[in-house]
Formats: structure tokens, C-alpha cells, sequence
């Protein structure tokens, strides 16, 4: 009734595989927590910004879609300046009108910043992991040496700006009607009010309206963008000028 002794060789080769995965669990969760820091700390900051500019970002827009200055018709109905701009949008719609849009702006954010790097990260890894074929001496499978290459980084930022901007399309479609509207023309009542209008006149597709030149600007400019930071950010860790400038 002894129980049998576990042979040494044995419990020698089942222990490096515990210790490794418990590495690599780790290593993703930490990964996983600081990736939510990131993107909270840059939702906040984005959207305590987006606020604190709205009022002249609707300003901008309502001066460059309504021809304000250029056609003399319009000029009656707003202004030659700045300051007259402000003081008329408050006398036709209130101080807060001067933040009408901001709410999808701020909304907008969040979703758009967390797909974005979701989509990216993730999409980069699966690219990558078509190279992580190398095994440790151990048997354990461990990533590639060679450096991310400038055509995953392209593929993977193409993909993650194309995602964000379909995904959150409608937001900034609602976004772009409340800002552009003239006090006393209004057609929307609110966020809730232009998605129930848009969606009763215009349908499923009317949320997309525009999404095709949006996707022409958006997605090489996102592919672009990570592709040339992603290689500068190498560059400028592993290249020993910047390293000895740096000390």
C-alpha cells in the first residue's frame, strides 16, 4: 500500500512548463492592464481637450460649411469675426450652444481610441506570430528576433483605422449634423432625438452616409501614421546617437 515514488527524470521534464506559462500569462495581463491605463488616461485627456476647444472647433466648422464670410447673403445671419461669431451663437441659442456636438465628440472618443489600438495590437500579433516559429531549448516557443516589419505595421494600422472608423461612423456622422446647425434652424433635438430621425428617413445606410471618402482618408492616413512611428520609435531606442544623447 506504499504509494509509488514519482521518478525524478519525470517531475524534472513536467516542471519547466508551469513556470513558463505562469511568464506568459503575466505577461499578458500586465500587458492587458496597461494597455486600459493608456487608453483611459488618453480618453480623458482627449475629451477634457475636445471640451475645453469646442467652442471654437464649432466656430471653425460653422464659418467653413456655411460660406459665413465669403457669400454676402450668409453675412447677415452670422459674422464678419471671431468675437462677433461667439457673441452671435450665444445670443441665438444660449452660452451652452457654444458646446452643441461636444457630448458624440467626447462619446466618440473612448470607443473610437479603444478599437483603434484593440484592433492594431491584436492584428499585429497575428501577423507577427506567422514568424514565431523558433522553439527555446526548452522546446518552448518563443518569438522571432528579427524586428516588426514595416509592411505588418502598415496592414495591422490599415486594419485598426478602417475598424474605428466603421464601428463609430454613426457618432461622428450625428457629431457633424449638431455642430453645423444654425441656431433657430435646428432640425435635431439632441444626440437621441438625431439618431431616432436618421434612422426613420434615411434608414440603416443613412448613418453612413459619406463613409467612402472618409475610409479613403482615414485608412492610409492610420497605416501611414503607426507604420512611420512604430519605425521612428525603433530607431530612436535602439540606435546608439540617441541612446548616448539620452545618458
Amino acid at each position: 500500500n506504499t504509494p509509488l515514488a514519482t521518478p525524478p527524470s519525470a517531475s524534472l521534464a513536467a516542471a519547466p512548463s508551469q513556470p513558463h506559462q505562469v511568464v506568459v500569462e503575466e505577461e499578458v495581463e500586465n500587458r492587458g492592464i496597461a494597455a486600459a491605463k493608456h487608453l483611459v488616461c488618453g480618453g480623458v485627456a482627449g475629451s477634457v481637450a475636445k471640451t475645453v476647444t469646442a467652442p471654437f472647433s464649432r466656430l471653425t466648422i460653422l464659418f467653413q460649411v456655411h460660406s459665413m464670410v465669403t457669400t454676402k447673403e450668409h453675412r447677415p445671419r452670422f459674422a464678419m469675426t471671431m468675437g462677433e461669431g461667439v457673441q452671435k451663437i450665444v445670443e441665438r441659442g444660449g452660452f451652452r450652444s457654444l458646446w452643441k456636438g461636444n457630448a458624440t465628440s467626447v462619446l466618440h472618443r473612448f470607443p473610437f481610441s479603444a478599437i483603434n489600438f484593440f484592433v492594431y495590437e491584436n492584428a499585429l500579433d497575428t501577423l507577427n506570430g506567422l514568424q514565431r516559429e523558433h522553439e527555446d531549448e526548452d522546446g518552448h516557443p518563443t518569438p522571432a528576433k528579427n524586428e516588426t516589419s514595416k509592411f505588418h505595421r502598415f496592414i495591422a494600422g490599415a486594419t485598426a483605422g478602417s475598424m474605428a472608423c466603421i464601428a463609430c461612423y454613426p457618432l461622428d456622422l450625428v457629431r457633424t449634423r449638431l455642430t453645423t446647425e444654425l441656431e433657430g434652424r435646428e432640425h435635431y433635438r439632441g444626440i437621441t432625438d438625431a439618431f431616432r430621425k436618421i434612422g426613420t428617413s434615411e434608414g440603416l445606410m443613412g448613418f453612413y452616409s459619406g463613409i467612402g471618402p472618409t475610409l479613403a482618408v482615414a485608412v492610409p492616413s492610420f497605416a501611414i501614421s503607426y507604420t512611420v512611428y512604430g519605425s521612428l520609435k525603433e530607431y530612436a531606442l535602439d540606435d546608439d546617437l540617441f541612446y548616448n544623447l539620452r545618458k
